[in-house]
């Protein structure tokens, strides 16, 4: 990554930040559910059979909404363990959201206890959390380059999508080809699919 893009990223991920600490709880409440009604609602997501979720932030959309349709359907799902030494990340099965299933690791990420590891070429729909997004399914994380390396195991057919509050689309977000783009966005306000990806309605 270039100096310029690197700095770049910096102030921006600092930007997004402040906005999302700002945001009020009812509004993050309100905009969370309908996030969450936006994405169930897709044919993508009622046609998935094994869903990866994450576990949000204090500060992010709060997708248990759809965690709890998802286990309500019977559909297996996941969500990420980080190996912070080896800077990897896996996928492992969980039941629910419960206090006795996720634990807070030594980082303050919500983290599943125990589970079975689910290999990523068996699932259907990622849920990817992230700072900002653009139009054309760039996407800002949090600087660790998990989710990148991430989603680059994954079988070509499976869908990656976006999950944000409205405000956190902005015109672009700087990137490289160490970058992963998603294949739509999904956010309080509107669904957006990016040209020539295979996601639909």
């Amino acid at each position: 990554m270039s100096e310029a893009n690197h700095e770049l990223k910096s102030d921006l991920r600092s930007r997004m930040r402040r906005l999302l600490e700002d945001q009020d709880e009812s509004f993050r409440h309100d905009a969370s559910a309908a996030a969450c009604a936006h994405l169930t609602g897709l044919e993508v997501f009622r046609h998935a059979s094994v869903v990866m979720l994450y576990m949000p932030l204090p500060t992010e959309v709060d997708l248990t909404p759809a965690a709890i349709r998802c286990f309500q359907e019977a559909k297996t799902v996941c969500v990420p363990r980080v190996d912070w030494r080896g800077r990897d990340m896996v996928s492992v099965e969980i039941s629910s959201f419960d206090d006795e299933v996720i634990a807070v690791d030594d980082h303050g990420l919500r983290t599943p206890r125990a589970g079975r590891p689910i290999v990523p070429s068996l699932i259907d729909l990622v849920i990817v959390p992230g700072l900002a997004f653009d139009p054309a399914g760039n996407r800002l994380g949090r600087g660790g380059g998990f989710y990148d390396r991430f989603l680059r195991r994954l079988r070509r057919s499976a869908i990656t999508a976006g999950l944000a509050f409205d405000a956190q689309i902005i015109d672009a977000v700087p990137a490289d080809d160490r970058d992963f783009a998603v294949d739509l966005i999904v956010t309080n306000r509107r669904v957006s699919h990016i040209k020539g990806s295979p996601a639909r309605s």
